[in-house]
């Protein structure tokens, strides 16, 4: 209903051959992405932005790509943890955890799960009282997401996961889809939840000992879209800053950078190619084509050949 009402809108305003609205599955994004056009983009998954990009390299037509990607969270033992709590539980619950920059795991010094796990409960319970009820918390997209974030709950636990699960579930007989959030804690790498980027309000923990190892975690694993880090030490934010690579960086909150229009957005490797937002936007769907339009009386014809004493004392002028 949404992208019917988008397109209408657009009719009324726009010439099909300036601003045109095309619909369909799969099969309509294969066809659109081997069209020789001057730029696509895409938002989506990252094996569809391969295909879309492997594509266009056919007809050589520069891709930019915003595929999300796993985002971590680093907590730096100091930060208050309430206060982290509260803008983690923001970023993780707004629409349901379906934002390309939603959180998607989280990393704790040792000894803070039990302290975070409380108080991100608190927030919670402050930010979507009766989570199920709540028409502020957003229902998964349709069925086929939301049984998989329960396929990756699921083989979490199976795995030897803690679910701490927040708010009542719904009955069995709900249409609504809405997932209430979980926390999964001792995760490993096993779990298909620490491989798939997760678009819904499940958040998995890990812990480490010191800053490095939290690094270390991050950069062992695919660049992410974004990357969050709380806490106020100037030098560890410098260490987190020039030691990670990501797509962008907030410090001390989540997900607000992208509604920042001065700053670029995008991703970098797996989480995406190119950027956007204000004038990196107008860049990117714009080329930049040079011209050179040679004045009446130049002395270019001086630096032409045959070569002779002129041109001689003409080069040594320039080369001292």
């Amino acid at each position: 209903m949404t992208t019917e009402l988008l397109a209408s809108m657009l009719a009324e305003t726009f010439a099909e051959e300036q601003v045109a609205v095309v619909t369909g599955d799969a099969e309509i994004g294969k066809a659109f992405s081997s069209v020789p056009f001057d730029h696509i983009f895409f938002t989506g998954s990252i094996p569809v932005g391969r295909a879309i990009m492997r594509a266009a390299s056919e007809n050589l037509v520069p891709v930019t790509l915003e595929l999300g990607g796993k985002s971590p969270v680093i907590v730096d033992r100091g930060y208050p943890l309430q206060t982290a709590a509260r803008r983690i539980a923001y970023g993780k619950c707004a629409n349901g955890g379906q934002i390309c920059t939603s959180p998607d795991y989280l990393l704790l010094p040792k000894g803070k799960t039990d302290d975070f796990v409380a108080a991100f409960q608190r927030e919670v319970d402050s930010l979507y009282p009766d989570v199920v009820d709540n028409p502020d918390f957003t229902s998964i997209v349709n069925e086929r997401h939301f049984a998989r974030l329960s396929g990756l709950v699921e083989d979490a636990k199976a795995k030897g996961a803690r679910v701490v699960e927040f708010g009542t579930k719904q009955s069995s007989d709900s249409q609504s889809r809405q997932f209430p959030p979980v926390l999964l804690l001792d995760v490993t790498d096993e779990m298909a939840v620490m491989r798939e980027e997760i678009f819904g309000p499940i958040l998995p923990v890990a812990t480490y000992d010191g800053l490095d190892d939290a690094i270390a975690y991050v950069n062992a694993r695919p660049r992410p879209l974004a990357l969050y880090f709380f806490g106020n030490n100037a030098e560890s934010q410098r260490q987190v800053l020039e030691r990670t690579t990501s797509g962008g960086v907030l410090i001390n909150d989540t997900i607000l950078h992208y509604a920042q229009d001065d700053l670029p957005f995008g991703g970098i490797g797996p989480s995406g190619i190119g950027a956007y937002h204000g004038a990196e936007g107008f860049k990117t769907m714009s080329h930049a084509k040079a011209v050179f339009k040679q004045a009446k009386v130049n002395f270019v014809d001086l630096f032409r050949p045959p070569f002779g004493r002129a041109f001689d004392f003409l080069l040594n002028i320039q080369l001292r």
